[in-house]
């Protein structure tokens, strides 16, 4: 069976934070697969990263952005003529669901709604079925019940040539494991100075190589980890030339052995190019939220401190966590091909496997 025709499909969230960016990446692949001719539009209620930060990777996949926009005015102003309109909605609210899918009622529109069970959009000779646990797979999900059939998923991210020639420099291409820390972060997802210094203390003296990057956000103050870590290597990557800091991200992710992070955002970044991490989870549901990748080791703060916060986990427990993770040396997908120069194959891919489909992987 074919699937539908539809001359525009609009894509709909509430709100885009980095890592809630990154985990729709895939649902949008996946809908400019299925729809190659369909002009697909991309609106929020609030702000979205797809819109600057992470623009350069949804671009070609989406033929506008609207931030700020509701999701009614956006279906009036594409209600034109007889071409067929889809709305698929990430949101999670059932009220804000319900209400949208009583407004589209009787209107021709098709609706695929994030609800459970998939509820609201059932057809003829459907049947029920739950939904996937992980977000990034719910999104992806909806896509498929749109276009009625299985698609590729495809969470990767490729970093630009600058940012790899930046990446391998900071590299420095020492044989030791090269370990990268971000502890910069909002809100609880942050971790404090006292455990950046104990980890690499402790790493630096087993032989490993230390990178601090200091991402957006607040955390560590970079002349206090200088001072009282002087072997460990800091780099503000809002300060390297041309490289946007996701990108110098990327591409030291492919050179990594290990990320060490709070769960979020830039933990599904690392994720994006299969680097295996550590991460510290402030409370976050994981069957929700973990990243995408199966060489994950993760500390929930609810059980690893009285206080159920980040910042009070033992670093003991993260350095036993992170020899764990070196002792196995194992990265998601060692079958990929090479593509960047100069890294050992399991480390990138090319272009032909884009259309793999990775979901069963992680």
């Amino acid at each position: 069976m074919l699937p539908a025709r539809y001359e525009t499909i609009i894509l709909y969230s509430r709100n885009d934070a980095f890592g809630d960016g990154l985990i729709r990446i895939p649902a949008l692949r996946a809908a400019r697969t299925a729809f190659p001719d369909s002009f697909i539009v991309y609106g929020t209620t609030r702000s979205s990263s797809l819109e600057h930060v992470l623009n350069r990777h949804v671009d070609h996949l989406v033929d506008a952005i609207n931030v700020r926009t509701p999701l009614m005015q956006l279906v009036a102003s594409h209600r034109k003529g007889k071409g067929r309109l889809a709305v698929v909605d990430f949101r999670i609210s059932g009220r804000w669901l319900i209400q949208t899918w009583g407004s589209l009622l009787g209107r021709g529109i098709a609706y695929e709604a994030n609800f459970p069970a998939f509820a609201l959009s059932w057809r003829p000779g459907q049947k029920p079925e739950a939904r996937p646990e992980r977000n990034a797979w719910r999104y992806h999900r909806l896509i498929e019940r749109l276009a009625g059939k299985r698609l590729p998923f495809d969470h990767r991210l490729e970093p630009t040539p600058a940012a790899r020639a930046a990446a391998r420099a900071l590299a420095d291409g020492k044989h030791a494991p090269l370990i990268v820390i971000a502890a910069h972060g909002d809100g609880g997802k942050r971790m404090t100075a006292d455990q950046v210094v104990a980890i690499s203390d402790s790493m630096i003296a087993d032989g490993a190589d230390l990178l601090y990057v200091k991402t957006p956000g607040d955390g560590p103050d970079m002349a206090e980890l200088a001072q009282r870590a002087p072997k460990l290597r800091l780099v503000d990557s809002g300060t390297v030339e041309g490289v946007d800091v996701s990108d110098l991200l990327l591409a030291l992710g492919e050179f990594a052995d290990l990320y060490i992070g709070a769960e979020g955002g830039t933990a599904h970044l690392m994720a994006t190019v299969m680097t295996p991490m550590v991460i510290v989870s402030g409370g976050a549901s994981m069957a929700r939220w973990r990243p995408l990748s199966n060489c994950v080791d993760v500390i929930e703060s609810r059980h690893a401190s009285p206080a159920g916060l980040v910042a009070n986990v033992p670093a003991p427990k993260i350095i036993e966590a992170v020899q764990r993770m070196l002792a196995t040396r194992r990265r998601d997908h060692p079958h990929l091909p090479d593509h960047a120069a100069g890294l050992p194959a399991q480390q990138s891919w090319g272009n032909d496997t884009l259309n793999t489909d990775l979901k069963h992987a992680v």
